[in-house]
């Protein structure tokens, strides 16, 4: 159990004044309040160079406690921890990274490139839309619906201009600008320790034959795990740690298409794979932070949210049945399974227990966890399965009778390998905008029946298409200008072909 579920539970039970006060025995929950009380900057109160999280509530928590309260506007002698101040010590907790991270991109000069309009940097994006929730900008974030997602769209604009105005200073809120950071981070500050900054947290303990060690580098803790002569290193960041990876897919597929061919990959959904990878994550990105709890690999497969089945059960399920010694090398031997899978999503078990639950999952979040994945995307079995499972999604959409227009099956309508590429681009990105946003080119093209098309109609449909999804929905997809022209390049290089019928796909 982590420090802040520890806290948690006590809260929850109401139990936090009857434990968490001078003198007490308890001396893991002690331990757990004091990690956080140093988490969030209070280590000269707590003399931690000397003690520690020593579990002893003395002179030196009471004065942590105490000063953590002032901070914050409550009542308090340091003597016992009150529900309002626990409360209060969780919610600091849960946005400390969020102001870690603008904090670190403001103290190195990196603000104007992670922070902006459809910035792909989804992990500063979430830190940005946290903060200004907090700062009281829920209503224009539309926060009861999307939350922190990571989307920098008409919501985030809309309260960082907010924020401005609030301020006193002018913008339009598509950018995040130096000083709105800084002013971000006054707001803040005062509600932390001196030390908020400093990045740090207690590592793991390692399980047998892992090494876990924590360094901060740049002003951010990175956990470097090994096994066995293989070492990553990741970022911590909120509950978990993310790694972008190193193995891009299309360098994999590159080199490996004799091998995707064995496994009943066309020539033709090969080329379109490769159109399509390179706007996509590296075959072994790794994150553990977010509310999915595990996500994987190019296409960001992940555990499911809350109770739902997730694509990366799915994912597993294909690298079992393919080989069962590579699945047990990186998954089955430290006793992951899945159930309940089918060829789209399924559960994970872990030591024989179904994770169903948002609380079940949370055992997907350790570091061990973290880099038993990353190794398995360092594996060419597993990457060839991550392209087969990416051009499975086809499926969802090509001759799925929830995404028929006007009567017809999207296979019908888009036949080119480019054409296709596009469509598994969005599907990737924004799955719902497919139909809509083709429902319209084809009453702004009147196209109607594609049995009379040739190539030159299919273009037309795929041009009115490319303009609509710029801007289609609350949330336009992400890039969608710039993910199109990288699709391009590769009809401009002749890989892909946007001749009528060229995307020929193996449907079983």
């Amino acid at each position: 159990m982590s420090h802040r579920e520890t806290i948690l539970g006590l809260i929850e039970d109401n139990t936090v004044s009857a434990v968490l006060r001078r003198g007490s025995g308890r001396r893991d929950d002690v331990r757990a309040l004091q990690f956080i009380l140093h988490a969030l900057g209070f280590e000269d109160e707590l003399n931690w160079q000397k003690y520690g999280a020593d579990g002893d509530y003395g002179g030196g928590t009471t004065r942590a406690v105490k000063a953590f309260a002032a901070s914050n506007g409550l009542p308090g002698d340091g003597e016992t921890v009150t529900q309002p101040i626990a409360a209060k010590l969780i919610s600091r907790y849960d946005i400390l990274d969020d102001l870690r991270h603008i904090h670190n991109a403001f103290a190195h000069d990196k603000v104007e490139q992670l922070y902006f309009w459809h910035s792909p940097h989804d992990t500063a994006v979430v830190a940005l839309q946290t903060l200004l929730h907090e700062l009281g900008f829920g209503t224009e974030l539309n926060w009861e619906k999307y939350g922190a997602d990571g989307d920098y769209g008409g919501g985030t604009a809309k309260a960082l201009k907010a924020f401005a105005r609030q301020e006193g200073l002018r913008g339009d809120g598509r950018a995040l600008t130096p000083e709105l950071a800084r002013r971000i981070i006054d707001r803040l500050k005062d509600f932390y320790g001196p030390h908020w900054s400093k990045d740090t947290a207690p590592a793991e303990k390692s399980p047998a034959g892992v090494s876990i060690r924590e360094a901060v580098e740049n002003g951010r803790a990175r956990i470097y795990v090994s096994l066995a002569g293989n070492e990553a290193r990741f970022t911590r960041f909120k509950r978990g740690v993310y790694v972008l990876g190193q193995q891009r897919p299309l360098d994999f597929i590159n080199a490996s298409r004799p091998s995707l061919s064995e496994i009943g990959l066309t020539e033709s959904a090969i080329n379109v794979m490769v159109a399509v990878s390179e706007n996509e994550g590296n075959l072994d990105a790794v994150n553990t932070w977010d509310n999915s709890f595990m996500t994987f690999g190019m296409f960001q497969w992940t555990a499911g949210a809350a109770g739902d089945p997730g694509e990366l059960a799915a994912l597993l399920r294909k690298v079992k049945a393919a080989d069962t010694a590579v699945f047990q090398k990186y998954y089955g031997q430290h006793g992951l399974d899945m159930v309940d899978t089918d060829e789209v999503a399924g559960y994970f078990t872990l030591d024989g227990q179904k994770l169903a639950t948002s609380s079940q999952k949370e055992r997907l979040r350790t570091y061990q966890w973290a880099f038993y994945f990353w190794l398995s995307g360092q594996d060419p079995l597993v990457q060839s399965i991550e392209i087969q499972h990416a051009l499975s999604r086809i499926h969802n959409f090509y001759r799925a009778g929830g995404y028929r227009i006007k009567g017809h099956y999207i296979a019908d309508l888009v036949t080119s390998e480019y054409g296709m590429g596009l469509l598994l681009d969005n599907h990737v990105n924004r799955p719902g905008y497919i139909k809509p946003c083709l429902e319209k080119a084809m009453d702004q093209t009147g196209l109607s029946d594609p049995s009379d098309w040739a190539t030159a109609e299919e273009r037309q449909l795929i041009e009115a298409y490319l303009k609509i999804r710029e801007t289609h929905g609350r949330y336009p997809m992400t890039d969608a200008a710039k993910r199109a022209a990288v699709t391009k390049k590769y009809l401009t290089n002749g890989i892909i072909s946007d001749e009528r019928w060229s995307f020929q796909f193996n449907m079983t």
